[in-house]
């Protein structure tokens, strides 16, 4: 049986048999590259035993595969302290960081994680060499804990014993090596419902040190090992896991947690040849909920949101985004937090947070002190950060402060966060579409006033989304009696939780299979979730669709023939260049749903039309993109400009300033209405452009 004394000889047959040309790579490339990584699969090919015994004594192993490589650099003529990482380990070696326990201590294994957090860098002391105060003899002590500094006892030299003589450390002849403390977090789709998420720290050395951001998700191989824990300066019974990093995988294809099979890959290309291939996702958009009303409308735009347009850089560093962001303002009752919860569930990387327990930190990042025990601060990713490369959905929106909502301006349109928070400046990537709901100001929609000035949210966010849905809970007899039956109908099909829990039942998750199957009320066929899943997964990794020289002119089309509504006299501005880029991205999604690399005129067509449909809903023909930009209606604006005017001119003819019945009168004139006269004198006021230096008296400010 192979031991581990065997491990020198049988990695230098195998760096020689397998790796000859790299090694020399390295040599020569040293010190820009530190490592040469060595795949488990090839080892395995190569001799099972070995790998086996990788596995279970990987520390003593690796470290004879160390001083191996670095006898072969040095006999090619280069000193170097070069290291091995293996990578890819075999499935059966991949653990739930929740399962990492006493019985994988000391063994080679891995974990995909989330980065949460990073210490700066440290040097760590690995061979220290110490010299005695009562004579010039040196002495060498390997340190193998990196929690406390182990000095040596008696001088090799002298025979002077402590304390009877100091021992120094001397720096310069001792081995450092750069030392990184990481805190990792479970994925959040292996989360159990209810649970928190686990986490623990790894401890990061050499050229694994300072690659490593919050936010990133990475499969780390690792080795995990414990220390004491101390109570009143004594060591206890209990110990800490911690994990020493091998190696790290950085996920760097999109998507890469969703496994698709051969088998897999076959169902989707199936699927996707389906006539009713857009009918049957926006259907399996929370089947649950009826469709009635706008939601059939809001549902297609939530499976456009999931595919999402592609995103492009350009020479000049520039980026444009292709994630689609969507607002729903609706009234109580709805459907809006259950849609949401079901995007979050469905989407791969999604997250769901609600506004009211949500903080701007809590969405972009936060500094966090102590994080490691040595006082400093560190920087902990949010939901926006997390969600990359997915979806966020953010309930309750108009719940949350000015100032929280502020932080996702730059978040939603540039994709990226720059933190400048106790002294740590770093930038984030957060590309991820955002599904926001909220209420109206008023609680429910009302017919006082235009729908758009009852949305309670600043104006430079809502131009943020590229969907804003209006959805208002009205009174229809039989569609009333068609949601009850439905909801009914669907309650039934329910099973009790007790039941589930006690084992009465069977969890109706786990009779969810991979192919389209019966399971709404109406016995219509939907996509189960796992399936939805991949099939996103596979078009975001493989789809690129690029507009069709038809498809751009059906666009320009639309854009232009809608400016041409835009009249000098009332100051109005149908569409913006803003509107573009969204129906590109809505043409993009439809053509990756169909797993085209084209987006044709037909595309064009149909993201033109759901565009339209919302903004009709939002304010009817008289559409302005001002007033979204702005939160001021086309007649207010020209009331404010007519009123600022005539405010100016009487107070250059009556001597600088003016009463107020003297700009009723002359308003009237032009057909404005003292009503209207009292609430722009509020508003100029409110904005420095006019003063009130008494009572009834206005003047320029």
């Amino acid at each position: 049986m192979l031991q581990v004394h065997d491990s020198a000889a049988r990695w230098r047959s195998f760096l020689q048999e397998t790796h000859a040309n790299e090694v020399s790579n390295l040599a020569a490339q040293w010190p820009e590259k530190l490592a040469l990584e060595v795949g488990f699969d090839t080892l395995q090919a190569w001799d099972p035993n070995f790998a086996s015994l990788m596995l279970e004594q990987p520390r003593s192993v690796l470290n004879q595969g160390h001083s191996t490589l670095k006898a072969l650099c040095t006999e090619a003529g280069y000193e170097t302290t070069p290291k091995i990482r293996v990578i890819h380990l075999p499935p059966d070696a991949v653990y739930d960081l929740r399962s990492v326990g006493s019985d994988v201590v000391e063994k080679l294994v891995a974990v995909e994680v989330i980065v949460t957090k990073v210490s700066e860098l440290k040097p760590r002391v690995y061979s220290a060499t110490f010299a005695c105060g009562g004579c010039t003899g040196t002495i060498e002590l390997t340190q193998m804990n990196e929690l406390e500094l182990v000095e040596p006892s008696t001088c090799d030299t002298c025979g002077a014993k402590k304390p009877q003589v100091r021992f120094e450390l001397v720096t310069n002849d001792s081995t450092l090596i750069d030392n990184q403390w990481i805190e990792i977090q479970e994925l959040p789709e292996n989360v159990k419902s209810g649970a928190q998420p686990t986490r623990m720290r790894v401890l990061a050395e050499a050229d694994l040190a300072g690659v490593h951001h919050p936010g990133a998700r990475i499969t780390a191989n690792v080795i995990p090992f414990i220390r004491s824990q101390k109570k009143g300066g004594q060591k206890t019974p209990m110990f800490d896991v911690h994990l020493s990093l091998i190696s790290s995988e950085h996920q760097n294809t999109p998507l890469e947690e969703i496994d698709i099979s051969d088998e897999d890959r076959d169902e989707i290309l199936e699927l996707s040849s389906r006539e009713d291939l857009f009918e049957l996702m926006t259907r399996s958009i929370a089947p649950n909920i009826y469709a009635t009303g706008k939601i059939p409308f809001v549902k297609r735009s939530l499976a456009l949101q999931l595919f999402g347009g592609v995103p492009r850089r350009y020479s000049d560093g520039t980026r444009t985004r292709g994630d689609i962001h969507i607002l729903m303002m609706g009234d109580p009752g709805v459907a809006k937090s259950q849609l949401l919860s079901f995007m979050g569930r469905i989407s791969p990387r999604g997250r769901f947070t609600t506004g009211g327990g949500t903080t701007a930190a809590g969405l972009t990042a936060a500094a966090v002190r102590d994080a490691f025990n040595d006082g400093r601060f560190s920087l902990e990713a949010g939901a926006l950060v997390l969600a990359d490369m997915g979806l966020c959905a953010v309930d309750e929106f108009d719940k949350m402060s000015d100032a929280d909502r502020g932080a996702m301006h730059e978040a939603m349109e540039q994709q990226v966060i720059n933190i400048s928070k106790a002294g740590i400046s770093a930038s984030m990537r957060t590309r991820c579409a955002v599904l926001a709901a909220a209420n109206p100001r008023r609680g429910r929609f009302d017919n006082e006033g235009a729908n758009f000035e009852q949305i309670d949210l600043p104006p430079p966010l809502i131009s943020r989304f590229d969907i804003i849905w209006l959805i208002r809970d009205e009174v229809r007899m039989e569609q009333d009696r068609n949601i009850a039956q439905y909801i009914l109908q669907s309650r039934r099909k329910g099973v009790a939780e007790q039941k589930i829990e006690f084992g009465q039942e069977v969890d109706p998750r786990s009779l969810a299979s991979d192919k389209v199957r019966d399971v709404d009320t109406n016995g219509n066929e939907v996509i189960p979730v796992p399936l939805y899943q991949k099939y996103v997964a596979y078009a975001k990794r493989n789809i690129f669709p690029e507009l069709t020289d038809e498809a751009m002119e059906e666009i320009v089309n639309y854009y232009t023939e809608t400016r041409s509504k835009y009249s000098q006299e009332d100051g109005s501005v149908p569409v913006t260049a803003r509107a573009l880029e969204a129906l590109i991205r809505l043409a993009e999604a439809h053509a990756r749903m169909e797993l085209r690399n084209e987006a044709t005129v037909d595309d064009a067509k149909l993201a033109i039309s759901l565009y339209k449909h919302w903004r009709y809903e939002l304010m009817g023909d008289d559409f302005d993109e001002l007033t979204i930009r702005t939160g001021t209606s086309t007649q207010r604006r020209s009331a404010e400009r007519v009123l600022m005017s005539v405010v100016r001119n009487l107070c250059r003819e009556l001597g600088g300033e003016c009463e107020t019945i003297q700009i009723y009168n002359v308003a009237g004139e032009q057909g404005i209405d003292e009503d209207t006269v009292d609430r722009v004198l509020q508003n100029l006021n409110a904005r420095g452009s006019i003063f009130c230096p008494r009572i009834g008296i206005w003047r320029i400010a």
